[in-house]
């Protein structure tokens, strides 16, 4: 049996229910622009699905929840790549998580996937009947009805969401009264997770993206916490220019700066050694960014370096914000490196010279709005590897949420 459609037609709970009542075994493939799922269906019963997206791959839900680092992530995808293995199953096999975790992390994942599809609007689909394999541990097994009940229960609280939150790229920050209610406040886990990203900087979207949560469950919580009064609208995020013009010139010129400034730092501290320490960091950066940071010396001319980074690759010059990508992969990876030697007098000193809003790259003459939208991208670079710290048991209860008391 073959199926096809559109959901905008043809409802994904009707295409659920009929698969259900025959028993069918197939895959379902939704697929809209970039985004890509697919729904495994055994004798009528969903026991997995997969998605395209990031933000639902079972590595990325991982690190964000910090049950893995970046490393231990970096080290399983190649040996997976490596083997044509499942990551979930080299992340077993290497003991950075266990069997139970596994399990868990892949039934929450196949859920949030089938739950957000009901949100979306539009979409093509195609049913194949078709016997397929899947590793033990994959396996899961949810009943249609409770999927799709609570899929349109999502979708009528969803309404109501986007209501009192209509933008995505909307930025809210800590309502700094609340701190004479630390006698009263009480959060959950989920929530905490969640109000440690709202700060005056981040977008909804990006809270959503660093969260590693999905898109309903984290509007949820958000639209919570301006019911209480915890957290109220800021500023609009800082956009970052279009990537049909390029500002490469002035964002190299300002990341030169800001990596002329590391580097002083460092050399404080390590002496001559603090030139090696910044290309040792550099060695860590994703391959992806490596390629047109290769060649760039911080001790070396802006304009120089400009041509090293455009001429690494002749026939695809970075995009501006592979550009921002790239400098804050270096930076949050010598942030790591300083961690290493420096005392806490000269971690503090470091992280506060990359987020002073009146840095002496400030004084350059380029579009505000540029500037706004690097400060903002450092800003979040710094908050990562202070999150990384928390997580670690370091630096706890000295953020301006270390009032609120958790459930």
């Amino acid at each position: 049996m073959a199926l096809k459609g559109n959901i905008e037609t043809f409802y994904l709970s009707s295409i659920l229910q009929l698969l259900a009542q025959d028993k069918k075994t197939g895959i379902l493939t939704i697929a809209e622009q970039d985004r890509i799922v697919r729904v495994y269906i055994k004798n009528g019963n969903i026991v997995y699905a997969v998605g395209s997206q990031k933000e639902v791959r079972l590595g990325y839900l991982l690190r964000t929840k910090g049950i893995i680092s970046a490393e231990e992530l970096q080290k399983a995808l190649a040996l997976a790549k490596q083997r044509n293995e499942k990551l979930g199953k080299i992340l077993v096999e290497k003991s950075y998580i266990s069997s139970e975790t596994l399990k868990k992390f892949i039934h929450q994942q196949v859920r949030d996937i089938l739950y957000d599809l009901f949100l979306w609007k539009r979409g093509d689909f195609e049913y194949v009947d078709q016997d397929f394999n899947l590793d033990q541990e994959f396996v899961t097994e949810l009943n249609h009805m409770e999927v799709i009940l609570e899929g349109t229960r999502r979708v009528d609280e969803w309404s109501i969401l986007k209501k009192n939150i209509p933008d995505k790229q909307m930025v809210f920050k800590i309502n700094r009264s609340v701190e004479e209610q630390r006698d009263t406040v009480n959060l959950t886990a989920n929530e905490w997770r969640i109000i440690s990203l709202i700060n005056g900087k981040r977008s909804v979207q990006q809270v959503v993206e660093d969260s590693g949560n999905d898109e309903f469950s984290v509007y949820r919580v958000i639209n919570s916490l301006i019911s209480s009064g915890l957290i109220e609208q800021g500023a609009t995020v800082a956009a970052i220019p279009p990537e049909d013009k390029s500002e490469a010139p002035a964002i190299i010129q300002i990341y030169h700066q800001v990596l002329l400034n590391l580097l002083k730092i460092t050399q404080k501290s390590v002496g001559n050694r603090a030139q090696n320490l910044l290309e040792e960091a550099k060695a860590q950066v994703p391959a992806q960014f490596s390629k047109f940071l290769r060649a760039y010396d911080c001790r070396g001319d802006a304009k120089k370096n400009l041509k090293l980074i455009l001429g690494s690759s002749p026939k695809s010059t970075p995009s501006n914000q592979e550009l921002l990508n790239g400098f804050n992969a270096w930076i949050f990876a010598i942030l790591h490196k300083q961690k290493e030697v420096f005392t806490e007098e000269q971690m503090a000193a470091s992280l506060k010279s990359l987020t002073n809003p009146a840095a002496s790259w400030q004084q350059f003459p380029v579009k505000s709005n540029l500037k706004g939208a690097v400060l903002s991208s450092i800003i979040q670079t710094v908050e990562q590897f202070q999150l990384g710290l928390d997580q670690n048991g370091k630096g706890k209860g000295k953020g301006i949420l270390s009032f609120l008391k958790r459930k």
